[in-house]
């Protein structure tokens, strides 16, 4: 059983540290709540969805940028996020990673059934504002695409940052993560497929969801490492 005292001892740095990360998948996932009741409750937010598509329709939109659009959105898509998904739990396995391919595993596939769920508890049709440029099927709230690929990138960020030590080369990796999630979600309103408030809750759970599953392994990456210790002390020979 976790000793829940020895985490809350704020005395300690290494527990501030671990206490930060489910602090802010917390924050995040406030921040998604109060986002959503936001959105299904003002008339305000549902009217900045509908100008901010309208400017995207009639500014920004051009036919030379629309198979880029096409392109980038399919960074997010099930079959590749799937793929790529299993090729690195492939590699963290060859590498006995275990830990860190369960992470992914549980982070891929945990993500993408709250969308799930998500999407049917709060039915909200999809955008018809502007022109799709893409076909596409099933309920608009959250993005998939934005929450599955924000799941994912994140996690795959995170995993590869254990292995750096320069901070400078951790930021420019979050930085990808972040440059790539915000380009499928945009790549989602360029076509027309969701609202911005779609596309910007996605990315709120999507955050909250890996920090939360971070903090969760860090917790039990210390019990076991604690259970290690003890058993090996238990094994020296006395004296």
């Amino acid at each position: 059983m976790i000793q829940w005292n020895k985490y809350l001892n704020l005395a300690s740095p290494k527990n501030i540290k671990i206490l930060l990360w489910p602090a802010g998948a917390f924050f995040f996932l406030a921040l998604f709540i109060k986002f959503t009741a936001e959105v299904f409750e003002d008339n305000k937010v549902q009217n900045i969805d509908q100008s901010i598509l309208l400017y995207i329709g009639s500014h920004l939109r051009h036919n030379f940028l629309n198979g880029s659009a096409v392109d980038i959105t399919a960074l997010g898509s099930p079959a590749l996020i799937a793929m790529v998904s299993l090729i690195a739990i492939g590699v963290l396995v060859i590498a006995k990673d275990l830990i860190g391919a369960l992470y992914l595993f549980l982070a891929v596939s945990g993500g993408t059934l709250w969308m799930s769920v998500l999407k049917n508890f709060m039915a909200r049709p999809r955008p018809q504002i502007i022109s799709h440029l893409v076909e596409v099927e099933g309920l608009s709230y959250p993005s998939g695409h934005s929450l599955v690929s924000t799941v994912t990138y994140l996690a795959l960020a995170l995993l590869v940052c254990r292995h750096i030590k320069s901070y400078k080369i951790i930021s420019l990796v979050l930085i990808t993560a972040i440059l790539i999630i915000s380009l499928i979600a945009f790549s989602r309103l360029y076509l027309g497929v969701h609202y911005p408030s779609d596309v910007l809750s996605g990315m709120l759970f999507g955050i909250s969801w890996v920090l939360m599953l971070t903090a969760l392994f860090k917790i039990l990456a210390r019990k076991l490492k604690f259970f290690s210790n003890q058993h090996l002390s238990s094994e020296e020979p006395a004296r």
